[in-house]
């Protein structure tokens, strides 16, 4: 059973958002709570929330069409609580959720990179003891997190949520919602700059997940990021390290030239492990999550398996062999971190490999943006890339890095590559394909028929 079904009762009499409520509600009945009338089921409820480009009020009538139990909307609609702001119902009932059901552990997770696939890994390894709940997809902003805690049923015994910002404010109020038991804070980088202007705002953003943190709280950082090791001293909560360079309580040693096989010393265990998901960025990622798991107090054997299980996530370094040669799909997003590690984890893993680029633009970067491109165009000389196929609009800066050392393309549209690739006629070569989301880089694949 869905557990908001055992709280509506209890947080409408108390929510001091309501305007109007007249209904009756048969709450044995109910079904999900539900955002989108393409979704909703009979029995539903339908909040209508609304964004920049849409009124989710307009929709109420398609929710009653399609069976839903009643509305909740900032508008006067039959059948309907009327409140002041349906974002603010939401949050204040997901809250609400939490504060009653304090026996679930609570998981945050923040970080410039790394977030979405911490959270996977996470639930494969926290699921092999407890019964885990987490974000769907990257669902990690002020809609996304309340609403995954509204889906919540009633035997969940770990919450994993995943908490995005890209502008000043945005972790504080994800934290107050959820206010987790542990949070991990995967590293610090530049990466949605138009509105954090550098990684100092950065951090002090991100280290908002601990906002409301006491002694009996804990906090998992990387200590081998500059800017996380220097905050992460004499806080008045606990503190748990993980590393691959520096000293720390969790730690990555003997990682194999494919960077897919590794150790983990922690409390003076070790645990051998080769993960599917290859990457030095994973082997952080993993780090980060056995922290959390110790803290659980999870078995080593199920630790490994845990690891060993995850298959990595659709579009994030996924390496795919296509005879001799080898696709890697990390096309879901970029900020220039990812880009630098998904280039130097290319040359590192396939060193002996030709190396194609095929690249789009990082967005949100603001007063950076040019001269992070032409860093990248420079890293894909140094790391000894052959050739770079550059689609969007800061190929100029991309260019201008380059400086006609390797070979460079612009591509005005995605389909251009087929114009300039053929895998049936190259061999021995690697293509790494990254952008950021609103390049849409996977297109790309589709004309190179894989």
């Amino acid at each position: 059973m869905k557990l908001y079904k055992k709280y509506l009762s209890k947080f409408l009499n108390q929510y001091n958002g309501i305007l109007s409520n007249e209904i009756n509600i048969k709450y044995e009945e109910l079904g999900e709570i539900c955002t989108d009338t393409r979704k909703l089921k009979k029995n539903d409820i339908f909040i209508a929330l609304s964004g920049e480009n849409f009124n989710g009020n307009t929709f109420v009538p398609i929710a009653f069409e399609n069976g839903a139990a009643f509305c909740i909307s900032e508008e006067i609609n039959s059948n309907s609580i009327h409140v002041k702001s349906t974002l603010d119902f939401i949050q204040k009932f997901s809250a609400f959720i939490l504060q009653e059901e304090d026996r679930i552990f609570k998981i945050g997770i923040t970080g410039t990179n790394g977030k979405t696939s911490t959270k996977e890994i996470m639930a494969s390894v926290v699921g092999q003891k407890f019964v885990v709940h987490k974000t769907q997809g990257n669902n990690n902003n002020d809609i996304g997190l309340p609403l995954t805690i509204l889906d919540l049923n009633e035997n969940v015994e770990v919450l994993i949520l995943e908490m995005g910002t890209n502008s000043p404010g945005e972790i504080e109020v994800l934290s107050n919602i959820a206010r987790p038991n542990l949070s991990v804070i995967t590293n610090i980088g530049k990466g949605h700059t138009l509105y954090l202007k550098n990684e100092n705002e950065i951090l002090r953003e991100k280290f908002n997940i601990t906002k409301f943190f006491g002694s009996k709280n804990f906090l998992i950082f990387n200590a081998d990021n500059k800017f996380l090791a220097e905050k992460c001293k004499n806080l008045g909560f606990k503190t748990i390290s993980f590393s691959i360079n520096s000293d720390s309580d969790t730690k990555g040693e003997e990682i194999s030239d494919s960077y897919d096989e590794f150790t983990i010393r922690i409390n003076k265990e070790e645990i051998r492990v080769k993960i599917k998901a290859a990457g030095i960025n994973n082997i952080y990622n993993s780090l980060s999550v056995v922290a959390a798991a110790k803290t659980l107090n999870i078995e080593p054997e199920l630790i490994k398996k845990g690891l060993e299980e995850y298959e990595g996530i659709s579009n994030r370094f996924n390496i795919k062999k296509i005879g001799t040669n080898f696709i890697i799909n990390d096309s879901y997003n970029a900020n220039p971190n990812s880009m630098k590690t998904a280039i130097q984890m290319t040359n590192a893993i396939f060193p002996k490999l030709t190396k194609i680029a095929i690249i789009g633009d990082m967005l949100e970067l603001g007063d950076f943006e040019e001269d992070e491109h032409q860093k990248i165009g420079e890293l894909l000389y140094s790391e000894k890339f052959n050739e770079a196929y550059i689609y969007g609009s800061n190929y100029k800066s991309y260019l201008t890095g380059i400086n006609k050392k390797i070979s460079a393309t612009i591509l005005a549209k995605h389909k251009d590559i087929s114009n300039f690739l053929d895998l049936k006629k190259i061999h021995n070569t690697v293509i790494l394909i990254k952008g950021s989301r609103g390049s849409k880089m996977e297109k790309v694949l589709e004309f190179l028929e894989i």
